[in-house]
């Protein structure tokens, strides 16, 4: 998926509006890429980042509603800001968009200048609260605390999984980084398909950085997201190999020292900790435990996922 600084979606049913529109975001150095249908939207953003989308709230073949559901309901989409266009008054229908995930409303007929602050004001809420991976446009650290913060604080029950890769640094050395990106985008694919397939809708992805991803689920469907998960990348990894190197299992390379070695294929490791057995008093608490799951689960060797079954 393809993302460019500036850049808005516009979904806007009336071709005069949206001309209208279209000319006053581009005067104002905006890049935009008009549409006319939620259908055509949703094709649209598949190939295409944005990180602002104005829509109508209600027209022919346009859904606000919908659309913002579409937007939050997308794990590389959560952080793209929304305004929707209110041909009403009614308090109801703005409370409702509210509710579905857009940020902000402008009631038609609006003022240019004030529309445009609101567009402009879009943007800075974004650049100070967006923490999103540049590479998999996946949220952060930022986000993945206030998510965790959010599930402790509402004493449910929820199971995080944190994934971590096997061998990359080996991987990287021997392929280049460029490649090494590639099976992170990779990994992050096969983790949103099992989360999306197997998971719930509040569900949570985030990358924190290199080839560490951790996902929030329930405690009911953690093992079956891992297990997708494991599956998936195994069957997938193997476009990062020649035929032969899955046959033997290794790859046989020269290592820094000029020396021949034999280092194992990429694996990924996923350890699952959940508030089943135990109570997390803090973020942080949660953190340590896992990372002695993690170190556990990483010298079991290939693609595994443990989960803590340990009790208070």
């Amino acid at each position: 998926m393809s993302s460019t600084e500036n850049n808005i979606l516009l979904i806007i049913g009336d071709t005069q509006s949206e001309e209208f529109i279209t000319a006053l975001l581009m005067g104002e150095g905006y890049q935009v890429t008009p549409c006319h249908s939620q259908t055509e939207a949703f094709a649209i953003m598949e190939r295409v980042g944005f990180e602002l989308v104005i829509t109508d709230f209600s027209c022919p073949g346009i859904s606000g509603i919908e659309i913002c559901k579409h937007i939050r309901g997308n794990f590389k989409l959560r952080h793209t800001s929304i305004i929707l266009l209110m041909d009403t008054k009614d308090s109801m229908a703005k409370i409702k968009g509210i509710y579905a995930g857009a940020d902000d409303y402008v009631e038609r007929p609006f003022d240019p200048a004030e529309f445009l602050a609101r567009v402009k004001a879009s943007f800075v809420r974004m650049t100070r609260d967006l923490d999103a991976n540049p590479l998999t446009k996946l949220p952060g650290n930022i986000s993945l605390f206030k998510e965790m913060e959010v599930r402790l604080k509402s004493q449910s029950l929820f199971a995080v999984g944190y994934v971590d890769l096997n061998k990359f640094k080996e991987f990287n050395d021997l392929h280049g980084f460029e490649m090494g990106d590639k099976v992170i985008v990779f990994t992050a694919e096969v983790i949103m398909k099992a989360l999306k397939e197997q998971g719930e809708p509040n569900d949570f992805l985030g990358h924190i950085g290199g080839d560490d991803f951790i996902f929030i689920t329930t405690v009911d469907r953690w093992e079956d997201v891992s297990k997708q998960i494991v599956d998936d990348f195994e069957k997938g990894k193997q476009v990062f190999y020649s035929p032969e190197d899955i046959q033997r299992g290794f790859i046989v390379a020269k290592n820094r020292q000029g020396e021949i070695s034999k280092t194992p294929l990429l694996g990924v490791s996923i350890a699952v900790l959940s508030n089943e057995l135990r109570m997390f008093s803090h973020v942080g608490q949660i953190g340590q435990i896992a990372a002695e799951l993690k170190h556990y689960a990483k010298s079991l060797g290939g693609s595994v996922y443990v989960k803590d079954r340990r009790k208070d």
